[in-house]
């Protein structure tokens, strides 16, 4: 059964530039710890193209990036001296609400149900980007991003882009029966080799699990250590901020994890100097070619009778990775 014209004019008027724009507005916001604490919204940046230029990535990171797989890097004009331009590739979703279910509610003559149905569907596609998004963001402190992405022939592909480096510093060898003094030197070296990056307004400790367990057995175990507990973790001695961080996430096409920060190590990094979370233009006519962060929209389906949302985004987390160090702390 084709979809009623009364269906169909509610999904055209849904789908408006700005009445989408205010329906996003007013959902509530995902769960992305990561990508908050490294991308607040004053670093991120929409460009008004589908292409990045490496020079801006590199003044991010330090680096220059090297796209390994899944895209090309262009040329402004050809020339060896020219500015290289990277392709973003876009995470692509999408959901189908069949004719059935959208002409029942016409029928029912409950015409906001397919309002409330649309910003339903809509909001689980912004929520499974936004943590495809945080995915990225995860990766980046490793200096390597990678995704799946549709490419030339609409074949499915990994995209990566290294970023680059993160400093690697010589391990100390902690336990449970170090002392505090112990602590406070393998602290110390990591804080100061941060410092050396010239990246220390506000150097925050991402810590991982294995050592954030031996600290605090060190720590409890001694009297009168100048501990401050926060929402986020710990200070000590007034000066280091450490972050427990917990969580893995897979490589497209891997079925290993990875941990966001090694359980063993802590990553070093200044909350004022992390980067840009750049968008990209979308290949969307709708959307007027915008860098918007998340965009739907829809095309009938006939047979089966339906609607199918498709979603939208480019990110491209540039982690400032020579302003970053990384250090192992336990065996």
């Amino acid at each position: 059964m084709p979809l009623n014209q009364n269906v169909k004019g509610r999904i055209n008027a849904f789908f408006s530039l700005k009445n989408f724009t205010d329906v996003i507005t007013a959902l509530p916001k995902p769960q992305t710890p990561m990508t908050d604490l490294l991308f607040p919204q004053g670093v991120r940046k929409l460009k008004t193209s589908p292409y990045i230029a490496v020079q801006d990535i590199e003044n991010e990171t330090g680096a220059v990036p090297v796209v390994i797989r899944g895209s090309k890097s262009y040329s402004v004009d050809g020339g060896v001296k020219s500015a290289n331009l990277i392709e973003v590739q876009p995470l692509s979703m999408n959901r189908v609400i069949s004719g059935a279910e959208l002409n029942t509610l016409i029928a029912m003559g409950d015409v906001d149900g397919i309002s409330e149905k649309l910003t339903e569907t809509v909001e689980n596609l912004r929520d499974r980007t936004a943590v495809s998004t945080e995915l990225l963001v995860c990766q980046s402190l490793s200096g390597k991003i990678a995704y799946p992405a549709a490419v030339e022939g609409g074949a499915l592909d990994t995209y990566e882009v290294e970023l680059g480096t993160v400093k690697s510093l010589s391990p100390s060898t902690l336990t449970n029966a170090s002392s505090v003094s112990d602590l406070l030197a393998a602290l110390e070296a990591q804080f100061f080799a941060q410092q050396q990056t010239g990246a220390s307004s506000d150097v925050r400790l991402l810590t991982g699990t294995d050592v954030y367990s031996v600290i605090l057995e060190i720590i409890t175990k001694t009297k009168n250590v100048p501990v401050q507990y926060t929402d986020y973790g710990l200070v000590l001695f007034g000066k280091y901020k450490l972050m427990p961080v917990t969580g893995s996430y897979k490589l497209p096409g891997k079925s290993a994890a990875t941990e966001v920060v090694d359980s063993k190590s802590i990553q070093s990094i200044d909350l004022a100097n992390t980067g840009k979370l750049f968008y990209a233009a979308l290949d969307e006519l709708d959307a007027k070619l915008q860098p918007l962060p998340f965009f739907a929209s829809y095309e009938e389906l006939r047979d089966p009778s339906g609607v199918k949302v498709m979603s939208s985004s480019k990110p491209l987390p540039a982690f400032a990775v020579k302003k970053s160090t990384i250090k192992k702390y336990v065996a």
